[in-house]
């Protein structure tokens, strides 16, 4: 599947970049402000069947609160695009054919777990310059397009991995999977005449961005200081 192997090859580049960085201070960093970029795509009522369907540009700006080195919480406002023809599909729609393209703009609050310590230096604690994470949360927003404007809202669930490239420089890819509550990510609602409640719907989004943060308010420029000696 291409984009399984295009996430298993950022991973190899992001640990390829750690391994030939320099010397890392000990340094440890309360927050974090960045940028991703990647590619998104939906499924619903228009694609029920096709694991990646027409991708669309991704894009990020995102902010994280370091909590410790197993925990993170990051806030994040992305735009993912989403697009689609069912004429690509060989069964009958029951409206004709229908084709969109629309974009969801949308802000989200996503705690991040480490598998291992992650930070720079040696000490007790075993830190690690890079892990994966587990990140699940909530996401809000608004899907534009085709003339038309809907609110909507989900849970996005999500794997990851990080590399501390240089003392300041984190690289991380992560892939989300988000249920959205709504039914009219694609712009279509019970189009087979079936009634259905928001929370029943079938919309969900999928992206994976590659992206870089810069740590900044170091937590104990003292401890650097005295790990010196």
């Amino acid at each position: 599947m291409r984009i399984l192997r295009i996430f298993i090859l950022a991973i190899t580049l992001l640990l390829s970049c750690s391994t030939r960085s320099a010397v890392a201070q000990e340094g440890e960093y309360f927050y974090e402000i960045g940028a991703s970029a990647g590619l998104s795509w939906g499924y619903g009522d228009v694609n029920a069947t096709s694991a990646v369907y027409s991708p669309s540009l991704s894009y990020s700006i995102l902010g994280r609160y370091n909590v410790n080195l197993r925990w993170a919480l990051a806030a994040e406002l992305s735009s993912c695009g989403i697009s689609g023809n069912t004429a690509d599909f060989d069964f009958a729609f029951p409206c004709g054919d229908y084709k969109f393209d629309r974009r969801f703009w949308q802000l989200s609050v996503l705690p991040e777990f480490h598998f291992w310590n992650y930070g720079l230096g040696i000490d007790y604690r075993e830190k690690k310059r890079y892990t994966p994470f587990l990140t699940a949360g909530l996401t809000a927003g608004i899907v534009t397009g085709d003339g038309n404007s809907d609110f909507t809202w989900g849970i996005p669930l999500g794997v990851g991995f990080k590399v501390k490239i240089k003392e300041k420089i984190n690289a991380h890819i992560t892939a989300l999977m988000t249920k959205t509550f709504g039914d009219k990510l694609d712009g279509l609602k019970d189009p087979e005449g079936i009634k259905t409640s928001a929370l029943m719907g079938n919309d969900w989004l999928a992206a994976i961005r590659i992206g870089l943060t810069f740590d900044f308010l170091e937590k104990c420029p003292e401890c650097r200081n005295q790990n010196s000696f």
